[in-house]
């Protein structure tokens, strides 16, 4: 029975985690039709205007890496696609699309966040954010629901729901804290062409890599100074390169 109400609570949650409110989704509707009817430069004006009302989910996100694709902007194709992931991580048709985008630009994609974390919590790379935040915030309901009754009756059935609810309330919240420290809190870019970067911040320095980095390869930023990012790669390997070679994830 627990498991049976949480599954539905979670279900109804995520279904309406996405919703827009009407002049909001009257723009993404508009947005649509533009991209339907090949005007996709219009197509990414309208969806970036609603990003620039605060709106953020995946089939935004993905629905401009479309628009940009088409209106043969590639860089804002595989940043947009990188932001649609941190919702909607496994949905094959995003993948298939950045995939494309960054082959057609002599790119290739890298892999996902292979961090002890996310190896022990092995679903941190394949849910969504928001679905993170709404599971975590029903599983918390459940502990309290759950905690209330165990007042009320003595009953080891009831205490072990209460521990389970517990664990696994305090494992989502570590989820989400997680997502949010890396999606908000860490600096991401996306380097936008094959560039090789340099051991410090100028063109003075030496290659820091023997071959480029190629184009659509995401990098933590680790500092900024005088125009150039220390940056991260996902191979483990760090160098400088100027802000100009990159766009920031955002």
């Amino acid at each position: 029975m627990f498991v049976r109400w949480f599954i539905l609570y979670v279900s109804l949650i995520c279904i309406g985690c996405n919703t827009m409110q009407p002049e909001h989704l009257h723009t993404f509707q508009e947005a649509q039709s533009a991209f339907d009817a090949g005007n996709y430069r219009q197509s990414v004006a309208l969806y970036e205007q609603l990003l620039d009302q605060g709106v953020r989910s995946g089939a935004l996100y993905y629905n401009l890496g479309n628009a940009s694709a088409k209106a043969d902007e590639p860089v804002r194709a595989v940043a947009a696609y990188y932001l649609a992931r941190r919702y909607i991580p496994s949905d094959p048709h995003l993948n298939s699309n950045l995939r494309a985008v960054l082959k057609n630009n002599g790119g290739t994609l890298s892999p996902s966040d292979s961090s002890l974390f996310c190896s022990l919590v092995f679903w941190q790379n394949w849910i969504g954010f928001h679905t993170k935040i709404w599971s975590s915030f029903v599983l918390a309901a459940l502990t309290v629901l759950v905690g209330v009754f165990s007042l009320f009756r003595e009953s080891r059935r009831l205490k072990r729901c209460l521990i389970g609810a517990a664990i696994l309330s305090v494992i989502a919240l570590a989820s989400v804290g997680y997502d949010w420290y890396r999606f908000e809190e860490v600096r991401q870019v996306v380097v936008t062409t094959n560039a090789l970067p340099r051991k410090g911040n100028s063109d003075e320095y030496e290659p820091a890599f023997i071959s480029p980095i190629p184009f659509g390869t995401p990098a933590v930023v680790l500092d900024e100074r005088n125009g150039w990012y220390s940056l991260h790669f996902p191979d483990g390997q760090e160098g400088w390169l100027p802000l100009s070679q990159t766009v920031l994830l955002r």
